[in-house]
């Protein structure tokens, strides 16, 4: 008989036990070490960039014009933009720059737009208030990659990226990113912001497309050698040919609680290898190769609540991109994922959502699906309620399949364990609404009532005594960069 072990997990809105093989390894890492004194090190930071002057000097010269400071949508941790972005005007100010030319851009990608009322909770309400005072002339404002005024063609990347940005990002005498370093599915680490954070639509689908995110070379996380990263790369070269300027980075990389644990300043490569020698310090993993890899999934995750399945199913296989050396999921190897996923989306946010899923019943993979993507991208239904009604942009949903294509094909299944079904006393009590197990299996999944309905289903596929990684808690505590041995 298999001896075993209880992990908590995440689950919805609670923490729930699972039992494991006793032999099974926990995917986790220890909390990285905090800064002692972060404010501190941000100024030391911006006072000696790494292949730049300081931006006191940088922001002297550009002290009677326009400066705009970008950085990551309330998807990352706001402490760190509070703090940095207070030092930052302060800089700016002390080197001459006007306040009122100084602008304030989140960088949303195809994310939503974010209402005054959340950007004010992101930036803190002094820096809210003092930016967008009452009124309609505030200078706190949304990437929109929809909106032709604000964009502007830059040409193609060396690598045949179509590079249409932000006009910030020319119109701006500086332009200064506030970003952060992860372990991430996209690129391995994340960093060069301004790439994902500021483009048209066309312009994302060079990244994000099936043919880099889908690509062999992408489905991995090491950062030094993906091609996701390198188009990225390729794109920065090219914002910065066109524009003639290059962007200030102010790069975190965060601890538990979105605590900072390093902080770098400087321009893009350049900063992209101190930056990553710490990550990989602080983030790294070292595992087997496994049968079985189990991932928790909270409520809210990613872009919204997991009861919708697309973001389950990002959700779900998303960690298994994260691997340097070899393949943390071994080909035919099983994912369960612990959610309680009903189906339910919300269509205000996610409008083209379930037109996306139900296109991909008729499609054999995510690579065949996007052959629709174009037809999205200018449906004008769709742009409006993204560009006033803050939904996501209408191509967001291709992305989700895009980058989870590589653990449906890799894996045997991918099964969501705790699924809401007519008769499931785990998930009823929590999550209302029906048509779970149908939602799971129309994004290529197979749902189960419970974890031990998905290990049954599990042993069947790999046997009795498989391999396994737990990742229980990937989604609320730091996540680790899995090296596999």
């Amino acid at each position: 008989m298999v001896r075993k072990k209880t992990l908590i997990a995440d689950y919805w809105d609670k923490k729930i036990e699972i039992s494991v093989p006793e032999d099974a390894v926990l995917g986790e890492i220890e909390n990285p070490p905090l800064l002692s004194n972060p404010e501190k090190a941000v100024r030391d930071a911006i006072a000696n960039p790494i292949a730049s002057e300081p931006l006191y000097e940088l922001a002297r010269r550009a002290r009677n014009g326009r400066v705009t400071i970008a950085f990551d949508d309330p998807s990352r941790p706001r402490k760190p933009r509070q703090l940095i972005i207070a030092i930052i005007i302060e800089e700016l100010i002390k080197a001459g720059v006007k306040e009122e030319n100084i602008f304030l851009l989140s960088a949303n990608g195809n994310h939503c737009k974010w209402t005054s009322s959340q950007l004010r909770n992101y930036l803190g309400s002094t820096i809210f208030d003092r930016f967008s005072p009452l009124g309609s002339a505030s200078r706190v404002l949304n990437h929109d990659c929809h909106d032709p005024e604000r964009l502007i063609y830059m040409g193609v990347s060396e690598m045949g990226d179509y590079v249409e940005y932000n006009r910030l990002l020319v119109d701006s005498d500086l332009f200064i990113y506030v970003g952060t370093v992860l372990s991430s599915n996209w690129g391995g680490m994340t960093g060069t912001g301004v790439v994902i954070g500021l483009p048209s639509a066309r312009s994302m689908t060079s990244t994000h497309g099936f043919p880099v995110v889908g690509h062999p070379d992408s489905c991995h996380g090491n950062h030094r050698t993906m091609l996701y990263r390198a188009h990225k790369q390729a794109v920065m070269k090219q914002i910065e040919k066109f524009t003639m300027k290059r962007v200030f980075y102010v790069d975190v990389v965060p601890g538990a609680g979105g605590e900072i644990a390093g902080v770098f300043a400087g321009y893009s490569p350049e900063i992209n290898e101190p930056t990553w020698e710490l990550t990989e310090k602080l983030y790294q993993l070292e595992v087997p190769q496994v049968d079985v890899f189990i991932v928790g999934i909270p409520r809210y995750v990613l872009y919204g609540e997991s009861s919708n399945p697309l973001i389950s199913l990002a959700a779900a296989c998303a960690p298994v991109r994260i691997w340097i050396n070899k393949p943390v999921l071994r080909d035919g190897g099983v994912i369960i994922a612990l959610t309680a996923c009903d189906g339910t989306i919300n269509e205000r946010a996610h409008p083209s959502y379930p037109e996306i899923i139900q296109l991909y019943r008729r499609c054999f993979s995510a690579e065949e699906l996007s052959l629709h993507e174009e037809e999205f991208r200018h449906r004008d239904d769709l742009i409006f309620k993204y560009r006033h009604c803050y939904a996501y942009a209408p191509a967001h949903g291709f992305w989700l399949f895009n980058e989870s294509q590589y653990a449906l094909d890799t894996g045997s299944k991918v099964i969501f364990a705790g699924v809401p079904g007519m008769d499931n006393p785990l998930a009823k009590v929590q999550v209302k609404g029906t048509g779970g197990p149908g939602a799971v299996r129309d994004v290529g999944c197979v749902p189960a009532k419970d974890f031990d309905h998905a290990w049954q289903l599990t042993e069947q596929i790999v046997g009795k005594n498989p391999k396994v990684l737990a990742c229980p808690q990937f989604w609320t505590k730091v996540r680790p960069q899995f090296v596999v041995q």
